[in-house]
């Protein structure tokens, strides 16, 4: 009996659905003609009515006309899309058009505002009010039940509907040379691994010692530093529109060398920190902070306050970052000549 009732009462939900959704069928373009207290000029309002699925986009075409034939338009004011966007409807952007005559005068201005909706029902456009900027602002306003945008959710897609294509012939990609080279890579690979594991092997047996190539000389902190900024300079980012990734990565290789030289976690401070941090080493000097301040302070307008330095600032952001590392490596190669002996 139970499953009875389900079964009831599930038919009549999806007649119900189905009842719904053929009344929200799409209409045509609607218009309406805005009331207006100025005889000078038009105002019509047009929108795709109809059914939208929720998010989904309209366009609500609003039309100013001069009806003087010899004179200028009165200037008037359009609504923003601020004033356009209520609780259920939301006016995403704009734009304006405007006709002229021949004789310079204007004839139309046509303004084009993307709508859109997130919820669900028969939700009405407010706010379009057009004003003229003569004799304290005559208002035309649009009833407020004159357009509309229908919200519904998506639906199952009709899969009877779908055309079924046959399937496309397969087609074999041609090698290219990174396709074989790859292969041979992993080939020389394999090998070098096996003739390292025999000479492991035949060394123990013969109670030789092993044979290691030397550990690589470690880069001075200071070229290091120097080959990071000019890569970063290489990649153009400022260039391309990446300002704060630009700006990003050069104070993070420079907090990288205050952490190689000195051992300041630069990295984990913020720029007031490392000022302070830097100030208490034994290479500091005076133009050396001056650079590090200049950097710090710029990239900090740049991530923070969303600054826009003009193109030469940041050539000149470059040139403190790599004043400032020689700046530094060269004190510090004063203030210890014994080390330079020994190199």
């Amino acid at each position: 009996m139970n499953k009875i009732k389900d079964i009831i009462a599930l038919s009549f939900c999806l007649l119900a659905y189905a009842i719904g959704y053929c009344q929200t069928a799409p209409d045509s373009t609607a218009a309406v003609k805005l009331p207006s207290q100025n005889s000078k000029i038009a105002v019509t309002a047009t929108i795709d009515t109809g059914t939208i699925v929720v998010g989904e986009q309209r366009q609500l075409h609003i039309k100013v006309t001069n009806l003087q034939s010899d004179k200028q338009m009165p200037p008037v004011v359009l609504p923003t899309p601020d004033m356009l966007t209520n609780g259920a409807v939301e006016a995403l952007v704009s734009r304006n058009d405007t006709t002229k005559r021949k004789d310079g005068a204007i004839e139309s201005i046509e303004q084009t505002v993307t709508l859109t909706s997130f919820t669900m029902g028969h939700n009405a456009v407010t706010g379009v009010v057009v004003m003229t900027e003569e004799r304290g602002a005559a208002v035309m306003l649009a009833p407020e039940d004159s357009l509309f945008l229908d919200a519904i959710y998506a639906t199952t897609a009709d899969t009877t509907k779908c055309e079924v294509r046959e399937d496309a012939p397969y087609q074999k990609e041609k090698l290219t040379f990174w396709d074989i080279a790859k292969w041979i890579l992993l080939v020389l690979g394999i090998a070098a691994v096996v003739m390292a594991v025999i000479i492991i092997i035949r060394s123990r047996k013969r109670n030789k010692p092993i044979p290691f190539l030397p550990k690589p000389k470690p880069v001075p902190a200071d070229k290091k530093a120097l080959n990071e900024l000019e890569s970063l300079r290489r990649k153009e980012l400022w260039q391309k529109g990446r300002i704060k990734k630009y700006y990003t990565d050069m104070t993070d290789i420079v907090r990288r060398f205050l952490h190689n030289m000195y051992g300041i976690s630069a990295a984990e401070m913020t720029s007031r920190q490392t000022l302070r941090a830097f100030h208490n080493v034994s290479d500091w000097s005076e133009e050396s902070e001056s650079l590090l301040r200049q950097l710090l302070h710029q990239a900090d307008m740049v991530k923070f306050a969303k600054s826009q330095p003009e193109t030469h600032e940041h050539d000149m952001a470059m040139q403190n970052a790599i004043n400032f590392v020689r700046k530094v490596a060269e004190t510090h190669r004063i203030n210890n000549p014994e080390n330079e002996e020994k190199k």
